[in-house]
């Protein structure tokens, strides 16, 4: 060990004879040491549960204890497991010396002490011990090394899984935007080119009030799919930003129903409205207008004619609830285990537009925190719209959300 600097050990001589702790003390420290004596076994028991040692000088032929004896007794300490102990002993015999060695001790020395020895021996044991501890300290500092780089690699990890996870959001919304397409738009632009060759055939029947029915038709639902379907690729990629305000649901409710005051009329609905005017709940206007303009869309399209839709709200402590209840063929099983999934392959829906509608709502519920729940009853279904009620919490949801997707 470079630069050995005696001053830094402390150790502990027990011995009986106080001519030997004398000598042996002043050769110690004459060279440095530190030094702390015990003239039996009891004194050394106590001094060791009080300090820390680096190495300790034992005679085994002592009174009431042997040397063997506290060596044991040391050993049991958990502090003192790999301290030096060195036995001084005259006696030479092999039994003593094998001995002291099952009990614990490193070394001996025989009485009468080689001052030489004696030194080169303390200090072959303390430089032993410098080393270990050196060692070990070492290894700990590696472990906690390992440890910081091992958690440095699963914050990388975890930052790796996410961003997988987002392009593998990104991938299903583009697989499922592209499916919709491809199963939405054709129907109305089939329409379009359709219309426009019978016109061409029919130029001089003077049809063509029907037909630019059709094209307007067409061009509506269109129009309507393409900005829904631009809303779920926003929202499923979380790149929609709330804009977030009180709206009034009376008067939500009123607005969308006016929109579809010509099928109402047509069908020969009842609608019934309970919803105080007093109500309001904070969401983003577009696309709660949106929402609930498919949700009481698919209410209208669904009841019998001559049927009632009622569309109801109430609030408690912690929610506002949005009832809207039609009389219509309700939702059959297998559209009740697919009831918020965008198109699946080779299904057809009863409305072609319900697949979007309903998926469409789910994601824009999902959005403010809220919840669609769907069930069926005796005359019909009921939609349930669920908000929270608490505006702070969804404020900072919002802003949570806009500073993630920043």
């Amino acid at each position: 060990m470079n630069g050995f600097d005696p001053k830094r050990f402390t150790i502990l001589m027990v011995d009986d004879n106080p001519k030997n702790l004398q000598l042996l003390g002043t050769t110690l420290r004459n060279e440095g040491f530190q030094v702390e004596f015990a003239t039996n076994g009891r004194i050394a028991l106590n001094w060791v549960s009080k300090k820390n040692f680096d190495l300790i000088l034992l005679d085994i032929m002592m009174p009431e204890l042997s040397g063997y004896e506290v060596c044991e007794q040391i050993r049991k300490i958990k502090e003192y497991d790999d301290v030096p102990i060195i036995f001084l002993t005259a006696k030479t015999e092999k039994e003593s010396v094998v001995y002291g060695f099952k009990v614990g001790a490193q070394d001996y020395i025989t009485k009468p002490f080689d001052t030489a020895e004696l030194l080169a021996r303390v200090r072959t044991h303390l430089e032993l011990r410098y080393n270990k501890l050196e060692l070990k300290n070492i290894n700990h500092n590696l472990e906690k090394l390992v440890e910081e780089r091992t958690h440095e690699l699963n914050i990388l990890n975890q930052k790796l899984q996410k961003a997988n996870e987002e392009l593998r959001t990104l991938d299903k919304a583009k697989s499922e935007f592209l499916h919709i397409i491809a199963h939405e738009i054709r129907t109305p632009l089939n329409g379009i080119k359709g219309s426009i060759d019978i016109m061409k055939e029919l130029n001089e029947h003077n049809s063509f009030g029907a037909l630019f029915n059709i094209l307007e038709e067409s061009v509506t639902r269109l129009e309507r799919f393409s900005l829904f379907a631009l809303k779920i690729t926003q929202l499923q990629t979380g790149k929609y930003e709330l804009d977030l305000q009180p709206i009034a649901i009376h008067s939500l409710v009123q607005q969308i129903l006016q929109k579809f005051k010509e099928q109402i009329q047509k069908k020969l609905l009842k609608i019934t409205l309970k919803i105080p005017k007093e109500l309001f709940v904070t969401a983003d206007w577009e696309l709660i207008n949106t929402c609930f303009s498919a949700v009481i869309d698919n209410a209208i399209k669904f009841t019998h004619p001559s049927g009632s839709v009622f569309i109801e709200a109430e609030e408690d402590e912690n929610h506002i609830l949005v009832k809207i209840t039609d009389e219509g063929p309700g939702f059959s099983d297998k559209a009740m285990q697919n009831l918020f999934k965008l198109f699946s392959p080779g299904e057809r829906h009863i409305n072609e537009n319900e697949g979007i509608d309903l998926a469409m709502a789910k994601l824009i519920m999902d959005a403010h925190r809220g919840e669609i729940q769907i069930n069926n009853y005796a005359k019909g279904a009921v939609v349930s719209l669920i908000f929270p009620k608490n505006e702070v919490n969804l404020n900072e949801y919002a802003n949570l959300q806009q500073n993630t997707q920043k």
